[in-house]
């Protein structure tokens, strides 16, 4: 497995980091975007495109998570596509079922009409200004904020891709002068965590979000279209 763990000394360091930003007086001390409705995700390792259906219905585009998880690309690296097999258990690392990060999930919203946008390093501070503004976010952190070790991915291409066990998608819906209310696409409930617990999983994986500033004018293609092409499979929770 062309897997190596990254230096702990290291990574240590990075993650006791304090979070330093400057607030914003724009920004109320509390927000919460009323309206977006979690679903539990229907495969393993599907939490990204269950997130990703969940925050466009939330902008009035409807389509099935299995229709929107065909359309992602693949790849052994996550920055360019589903990594694996989507009903590999949970927790596993590639090159077994992993799962895919910001950039193609951005890119397949685009797709369906969704102005959306991949981030690294989004911030504490961007993402209360896009709550507080009513644009929910996907982020990126791990299953109930747990903080495993971190590691690193040589794909085919050579690129190497910071990894982390249980890889895990949220929808940040709001926020108040304790911690984040996001929506975990495993359960679809919404769970408040305290920020020095929500920003260090956050960090993780370089906190990866998916903004949304509307609906294009003019998709790539009609997303009513796709929608047909993967409701034909029965999708089943496993």
């Amino acid at each position: 497995m062309r897997r190596a763990i990254l230096s702990l000394a290291l990574a240590a360091l990075f993650l006791s980091w304090p979070v330093a930003t400057l607030a914003d007086p724009d920004v109320p001390r509390a927000a919460y975007v009323a309206g977006v409705i979690g679903h539990p995700q229907i495969r393993p390792l599907s939490c990204e495109s269950r997130s990703a259906m969940d925050l466009a219905a939330f902008w009035g585009v409807t389509i099935g998570e299995g229709a929107f998880f065909d359309t992602l690309p693949r790849s052994d690296n996550p920055h360019l596509g589903f990594v694996g097999d989507v009903d590999d258990r949970p927790g596993s690392l590639p090159p077994g079922g992993y799962g895919v990060y910001a950039r193609p999930v951005a890119a397949t919203l685009r797709r369906y009409g969704v102005d959306a946008h991949a981030h690294s390093w989004l911030g504490l501070e961007r993402l209360k200004a896009e709550l507080a503004a009513g644009r929910p976010v996907i982020i990126w952190a791990t299953y109930r904020m747990l903080r495993p070790e971190i590691a690193s991915w040589v794909s085919g291409d050579g690129s190497v891709s910071v990894i982390v066990q249980w890889e895990h998608t949220f929808i940040a819906v709001g926020y108040d002068d304790e911690g984040a209310y996001l929506i975990d696409a495993y359960d679809a409930q919404t769970y408040h965590y305290p920020y020095d617990q929500f920003v260090s999983a956050w960090m993780q994986l370089n906190q990866l979000a998916v903004t949304v500033d509307g609906l294009l004018a003019a998709p790539t293609y009609l997303w009513w279209e796709v929608r047909g092409e993967g409701e034909h499979r029965r999708w089943e929770r496993h």
